[in-house]
């Protein structure tokens, strides 16, 4: 699998499976294979000095495995940025489970905020508790 930052011509892939949009700030890395077909993709929208907004899209979780480290290396890091958000709908489990398998919080839960009986969950990771960008990772990378 090879990660890399995807063209925008790629964004649509993430777009109709995360159901999101398209910003002007967007930008994104995907996991495809060696025909270049995307199996994964990370999305980076909504930047503020501090912080940035993540949307994940996966059709192989093995793509996960090869985007986690690079997926917080880049705004972490790379865009020298602290806070991680991630807004999941309630409804999405799959997603939940991963935001909290990765080290995400959830900090605040939106009643109804998806549609009536479906909530908006806010989650974030701090630099600081970022697991995936440890100095253990660094020297191994």
């Amino acid at each position: 699998m090879i990660v890399q930052g995807a063209h925008p011509s790629h964004y649509e892939w993430l777009v109709n499976r995360t159901k999101g949009s398209v910003t002007p700030d967007f930008k994104a890395i995907e996991a495809v294979d060696e025909a270049g077909r995307i199996h994964g993709m990370i999305g980076y929208s909504g930047w503020t000095e501090t912080a940035v907004v993540m949307h994940i899209a996966l059709d192989n979780p093995v793509a996960f495995r090869h985007l986690v480290q690079p997926a917080f290396w880049y705004p972490f890091i790379m865009s020298n940025r602290f806070i991680s958000i991630a807004v999941v709908n309630s409804d999405n489990t799959r997603s939940m489970n991963l935001c909290r398998h990765v080290g995400y919080r959830e900090v605040y839960r939106m009643k109804d905020g998806f549609k009536v009986g479906v909530d908006q969950i806010l989650y974030e990771m701090r630099r600081d508790e970022c697991r995936w960008i440890q100095p253990s990772w660094r020297r191994a990378a």
